[in-house]
């Protein structure tokens, strides 16, 4: 059964993965999707580094590919404050 998850878990699972090299595909998503705009956001906070992401408007569907990226210094802060949070 699926549950909405806050935008920080899904930001905190994103750059969980990112950090732990989960990411081993391309993927073609809904740009409408949170997992999409959390990815996007994550990228211009410049969190993320090697981060492909494609938004063609004239495409129903977005890419991202994270299989090169990795977290920035700040991306790695930002894993480490939001997991601090969740464990609180």
């Amino acid at each position: 059964m699926a549950h909405n998850v806050s935008h920080d878990e899904e930001l905190l699972g994103i750059l969980r993965d990112i950090n732990e090299h989960r990411f081993h595909e391309g993927r073609q998503i809904n740009p409408a999707s949170m997992l999409f705009q959390t990815v996007q956001e994550a990228d211009k906070k410049g969190y993320l580094e090697h981060a492909v992401i494609d938004s063609n408007p004239e495409k129903r569907l977005a890419e991202i590919n994270l299989t090169h990226a990795i977290l920035s210094t700040s991306g790695t802060r930002e894993l480490a404050r939001l997991s601090a949070r969740q464990s609180h």
